[in-house]
């Protein structure tokens, strides 16, 4: 099946039109990709952070379930340089299915991590994700509270004026910053 596939996309690699030959080497690329998971699986295992890491970049480019699953899985991995890749992966990639373990990673241990969960977060611009980013934007990391700030502006909803109000009297002028223009952009 892959070889017919495999074939045909290389023939579009030689076709008149440029948006085709272009469409054919990202549908190769694609489809190579997606014949290495088991490869970067053996990857994920080993004791290499950046080897790790790069994998997880890799995985966010592959669109398919079976990455989408591997990257939601990553958001509970023991190392934090790979949760917050996969973090920022997942948001990248919109995976609905993990939208309860990224809000979950706003109360992660590393900093970064909680950081770049916020950042995913507004990705998925959904409201209901506004109570979760209000309770962290009282956390005593200003990243983190801009983040929030920033997620909250995303989603646009009424319901972070109060994130936005308290944060305007923050003693951090980034926090204060953030907290104007996120209230400038809810609706």
């Amino acid at each position: 099946m892959q070889d017919r596939q495999r074939n045909v996309l290389l023939q579009a690699l030689q076709d008149d039109d440029p948006e085709v030959r272009q469409a054919a080497s990202e549908a190769l690329e694609q489809l190579e990709a997606s014949a290495d998971i088991s490869g970067l699986r053996k990857v994920l295992q080993s004791s290499d952070r950046r080897q790790r890491v790069a994998a997880v970049y890799t995985l966010e480019r592959i669109r398919t379930p079976e990455a989408g699953a591997i990257l939601v899985d990553l958001l509970q991995d023991q190392d934090a340089d790979v949760r917050a890749v996969a973090v920022q992966a997942v948001g990248a990639r919109q995976e609905k299915t993990a939208l309860q373990t990224l809000v979950r990673c706003l109360k992660d241990p590393s900093p970064a991590v909680a950081v770049h969960a916020a950042r995913a977060l507004a990705h998925f611009k959904d409201k209901r994700l506004v109570p979760y980013l209000h309770t962290m934007c009282r956390s005593d990391n200003p990243e983190l509270v801009c983040a929030c700030l920033d997620a909250l502006g995303e989603i646009g909803d009424m319901g972070g004026m109060d994130a936005g109000v308290s944060a305007a009297a923050h003693s951090s002028p980034e926090v204060r910053l953030r907290a104007v223009r996120m209230l400038g952009r809810l609706h």
